[in-house]
């Protein structure tokens, strides 16, 4: 397992995350960590995965969905520590911080102030501490010459350059707004790190089926498979010369931040 590249997958008990997690399980020699926020919080899905040769899961948790920023960075350490020292984890080749919430999809009147905190502190502050508490894993992976990226699973709705007309989105898009800025933050901090803020489509999980409720929309257009190939390829492309510190979708075209 020391030679395998290591994944973490935030929020991997569903929808986008559930997928990324399949699909990277069938390449070989791959370990993937897939967090959830309980032991009991859909975790038979992931178990039942197939494994491709040489690679390996692993079942964490990480709570990013509360309103205490001291129980987000206690449960982001926790993560840490639980991966050093229970599954002896040396370093992470890609993080991907997928992890969120949506559930306010309205106008800045209709938007209260409790709610715009919730979506910040797992959608903004959940990052920030997953970043902060990892990043010495993805060091390591640096210091044994292999490639660390830090991926946001970001979404055109916190494109402030690109706004989306009339989108009631105050609280989901502010906080993804604030989480891109994280992303071009590291590319600039970090000389070895390759960072990529990924919009993957309006999709087919629960989160684009609540924003598409909230515009009329029977169905977002796009599955989850199609998501998940896409943004894979944006992963496995990007280099620190080429995509790091930009925000693209999922087939690869720029996104204004």
């Amino acid at each position: 397992m020391a030679s395998n590249t290591v994944y973490i997958i935030t929020g991997a008990n569903r929808g986008i995350g559930l997928g990324l997690t399949a699909s990277l399980l069938l390449r070989p020699n791959v370990t993937v960590i897939a967090t959830v926020r309980s032991a009991s919080t859909g975790t038979s899905d992931l178990k039942n995965l197939p494994l491709a040769e040489g690679s390996g899961l692993i079942i964490a948790l990480l709570d990013v969905s509360t309103t205490s920023s001291e129980e987000i960075t206690k449960s982001a350490n926790t993560l840490y520590e639980t991966l050093k020292d229970e599954h002896r984890i040396e370093h992470v080749d890609i993080l991907i911080a997928n992890a969120g919430v949506g559930f306010s999809f309205n106008d800045v009147m209709e938007t209260s102030l409790d709610s715009i905190l919730a979506h910040v502190h797992a959608n903004t502050l959940g990052p920030i501490a997953l970043y902060q508490a990892l990043r010495p894993l993805l060091l390591s992976a640096v210091e044994k010459g292999r490639s660390a990226k830090f991926l946001l699973i970001s979404s055109s709705l916190g494109a402030i350059g690109q706004m989306e007309g009339n989108a009631p989105s105050l609280a989901y898009g502010l906080s993804k707004a604030a989480a891109n800025y994280l992303v071009r933050k590291v590319h600039f901090e970090e000389k070895g790190i390759t960072t990529l803020a990924i919009h993957p489509g309006w999709v087919q999980t629960d989160n684009g089926q609540k924003f598409a409720d909230s515009v009329g929309v029977a169905q977002p257009p796009m599955t989850t498979d199609d998501s998940v190939k896409g943004i894979l390829a944006q992963i496995d492309l990007a280099t620190k010369t080429t995509t790091s510190g930009t925000f693209v979708t999922w087939d690869g075209k720029p996104m204004a931040w």
